[in-house]
């Protein structure tokens, strides 16, 4: 039995609930090894998520403070600040719009990986992924990228306003 036909048989398991139903420990051969490489590649697909955001922010962070002091250098030209600010918020939606995507392909690798880990009967064995109750009820640090994001394109398209406003005299 192949991992995907554990996954359809947990999935229709009588109660309706896929973590009612567990793949058997003493899977030998194929099975145990697609097993354990779809777990690993969820694994390292969630890793390399974190790292893609990361890496993302860090170029997002140089480049928004290189052109801001741009702008800083170029005052009195309004055609070249209007133009750099545009720029930083039409950047700063694309990191946006990006953090969302990050964040989704994020969730979907965890919720893999509870399921695989469900249909082990493994949950004690692994670290808080996301977990419910009381002790939990803080933000989720996946919502961090997002809102700086949100954050500054507000502020960048502020300040695109403000220039634009001071430029007409108000």
């Amino acid at each position: 039995m192949d991992f995907f036909r554990i996954m359809m048989t947990a999935s229709s398991s009588p109660e309706g609930n896929p973590e009612s139903a567990s793949v058997p420990l003493d899977a030998t051969g194929p099975q145990q090894a697609a097993v354990l490489a779809i777990f690993r590649q969820h694994w390292e697909n969630a890793r390399h998520i974190k790292n893609e955001r990361m890496s993302f922010t860090n170029i997002y962070a140089i480049v928004s403070g290189g052109v801001l002091s741009i702008v800083h250098g170029v005052q009195g030209q309004v055609v070249l600040e209007v133009s750099i600010l545009l720029f930083l918020c039409f950047f700063s939606v694309i990191g946006l719009l990006t953090s969302l995507r990050l964040k989704a392909e994020l969730e979907e690798c965890l919720r893999n990986i509870e399921k695989t880990v469900s249909l082990l009967g493994l949950q004690q064995l692994m670290p808080v992924v996301d977990s419910r109750g009381a002790l939990t009820r803080y933000p989720k640090f996946r919502w961090l990228f997002p809102v700086f994001y949100l954050i500054s394109t507000t502020g960048f398209i502020t300040l695109l306003i403000y220039r634009l406003l001071a430029v007409q005299g108000w």
